[in-house]
């Protein structure tokens, strides 16, 4: 007893202490060293981390200092700037709208913004702004001014103490001047889509006029307030940058960290304004794969996913990154085996995806329940629905066999490819796969020459 009670006022005392809950001891003694690498590797002064299995926190750690001058330590309930995951709330906000049907997804966006009347990007839907299909640039010439004085402080390390985008006006009046870089819907891979801060200035400023509401409010009283998300609101809060995390930037000439300016995002609030914590955003993405159809349904929740609507795809996880001068964001997802984490750190420089797939290998194998099938399982008679052929699938010697162009392949086991995929390599490199899967009903189907072959249950 006196064990345990030492161990939770230590807990109090130091916020970076912490254990995994439900959770291997091995699995945890490693998550907690891959973490403690990823911040002193790039390096962090901070790094804020929880992750979630269904509705529950199953880890979290936060090492390091929330503000270096006062040397207070950063913590699960600690406010970072979240920056671009701003977007997965306002696309969350579109959504709602939506499903209230106070906008539709092809509205035509000067519908709400007549300040884009006569501009050069033609007509543009609330659609292909929420998913960066708009052909719209990054960013609006009106925030010339922040890129300068942005690049100046990275160039000589010195500048203003803040960094503010236009303001709303000046953003308003800048769109008559807007032009498109590309067609609308242009085919390309994701990697290389325009992503748009500034589209998604438009559409959240379209939102809160269709909801005859201010957008801030909207976000805490329909999404925030109704998850318990305390910790979570807008920079632009009065009096509420005292209490946000301070930003560094790591100096490699004199191996020290350097407070990077305050960030303002003015009219980029729509885009990047919100801060919150590693622990209310567990609780949003334990919302992503939990039902509240109060605050939005499970069909719009996957159509977002889906769709990339606020989220980037990187299968089976949906995901979105925030990055400012002085901070860096990560939140990610798998809603089929409901799992998600948070990473959270002030620092300019920091790699998620290493971290991202550190803690994948790690926590996803603890929560698939997919087993493999055993070769045995799969042998048998396989036939086309509607019995326009069959073919054999066979043991010998141990190996899988098929009877499927037998004569090119008299003599060809079937290749293990990873889960329940099997495969033959013929001339050229090309393969034939062997896709095993079990359907709604029980039965094994095999997916194979583009066709659906299902296993006959007949001895």
């Amino acid at each position: 007893m006196q064990k345990l009670f030492f161990y939770i006022i230590l807990g109090l005392i130091f916020p970076g202490i912490c254990q995994g809950q439900n959770l291997p001891d091995s699995v945890t003694v490693e998550l907690e060293r891959v973490i403690a690498g990823f911040k002193d590797r790039y390096p962090s002064p901070s790094i804020s981390v929880a992750i979630v299995h269904n509705k529950d926190i199953i880890f979290s750690q936060s090492l390091g200092y929330a503000d270096m001058d006062s040397k207070t330590p950063a913590g699960i309930n600690s406010k970072y700037p979240i920056l671009s995951i701003t977007k997965a709330f306002t696309a969350t906000m579109f959504m709602q709208l939506k499903e209230r049907g106070a906008v539709s997804l092809d509205d035509d966006v000067t519908r709400y913004m007549p300040e884009l009347k006569g501009s050069k990007t033609g007509i543009t839907s609330l659609l292909q702004l929420a998913t960066h299909t708009s052909g719209l640039p990054r960013n609006t010439q009106a925030d010339i001014h922040f890129a300068e004085r942005a690049d100046r402080w990275m160039a000589t390390g010195t500048g203003d103490s803040t960094l503010s985008m236009s303001t709303k006006e000046e953003f308003l009046q800048s769109l008559k001047f807007i032009e498109t870089e590309y067609p609308k819907y242009q085919l390309r891979g994701y990697g290389d889509r325009r992503y748009s801060n500034l589209g998604y200035s438009i559409l959240g400023i379209a939102l809160e006029r269709a909801a005859d509401s201010d957008f801030a409010a909207h976000i805490i009283n329909n999404i925030c307030k109704p998850l318990g998300m305390n910790n979570t609101g807008f920079v632009d809060e009065p009096k509420i940058q005292s209490s946000i995390v301070k930003g560094y930037r790591y100096d490699d000439n004199s191996k020290s960290f350097v407070e990077t300016p305050v960030f303002v995002p003015n009219s980029a609030l729509y885009a990047g304004g919100m801060y919150s914590t590693a622990a209310d955003l567990a609780k949003f993405i334990s919302f992503q794969f939990t039902d509240n159809s109060a605050i939005l349904s499970d069909n719009h929740k996957a159509m977002m996913q889906t769709f990339n609507i606020g989220w980037k795809p990187s299968y089976p996880f949906v995901l979105h990154e925030g990055s400012m001068l002085g901070h860096r964001s990560f939140i990610a997802f798998n809603t089929e085996l409901k799992i998600g984490w948070v990473i959270l750190t002030n620092t300019t420089d920091f790699e998620f995806s290493q971290m991202h797939d550190a803690v994948n290998k790690l926590i996803t194998p603890l929560y698939n329940s997919k087993v493999a099938f055993d070769i045995n399982e799969l042998a048998g008679t396989y036939e086309l629905v509607g019995g326009y052929g069959s073919l054999e699938i066979y043991i010998k010697d141990g190996n899988l066999y098929s009877t499927y162009l037998q004569d090119i392949f008299p003599d060809c086991p079937l290749s293990p490819q990873g889960y329940n995929r099997f495969s033959v390599k013929g001339k050229a490199a090309y393969s034939i796969g062997y896709d095993f899967i079990r359907d709604v009903s029980g039965r094994i189907v095999l997916n194979l020459g583009q066709l659906m072959w299902v296993k006959n249950s007949q001895p």
